[in-house]
């Protein structure tokens, strides 16, 4: 699958949700990523595709990192991100992200709190879990899990 392929496969989950907010930036053509935009000309709720196996989704300042390759990344690579910690298959990926995203959209960022649980295969990155709290109008009686990332609701 292409990247572009891989960016429509985005459009068919969030576009019935983001409307005409969703945007795929392909202004660009010879590039090997995509951007996605999520809340149209603000740009503050976007996220990139490098090939198949790594997203990187911004929200509110904020960075999450999918990657397939995760041991390769360094602490200069993950530095003050949320990193998804766990395996994943790239055909899973996109309801990865995409539910993650449905968790955030209406949304502001309050602040995370990390902790270290251990280290990469080679030693070069902290492993951690992420408590991330979120302000929203309507917060969900129960915290949202994906692996090693918490979000927490206040009103």
């Amino acid at each position: 699958m292409d990247i572009y392929e891989l960016g429509k496969k985005y459009e068919s989950l969030l576009r019935p949700v983001f409307g005409d907010n969703f945007r795929l930036d392909d202004s660009e053509a010879d590039k090997d990523w995509l951007a996605i935009i999520l809340d149209g000309g603000q740009e503050d709720f976007i996220f990139s595709l490098y090939g198949t196996g790594c997203v990187r989704l911004y929200w509110q300042n904020e960075c999450f990192i999918f990657d397939k390759r995760r041991d390769s990344l360094v602490s200069s690579d993950t530095y003050g991100e949320i990193v998804y910690e766990e395996g994943f298959d790239e055909e899973a990926l996109p309801g990865l992200v995409a539910a993650l995203i449905l968790q955030l959209k209406d949304c502001t960022y309050i602040g995370k709190t990390e902790t270290v649980k251990g280290k990469t295969l080679f030693g070069y990155d902290d492993i951690k879990d992420y408590l991330v709290t979120a302000k929203t109008a309507n917060p969900p009686q129960r915290p949202y899990r994906l692996g090693n990332i918490t979000i927490t609701y206040e009103k």
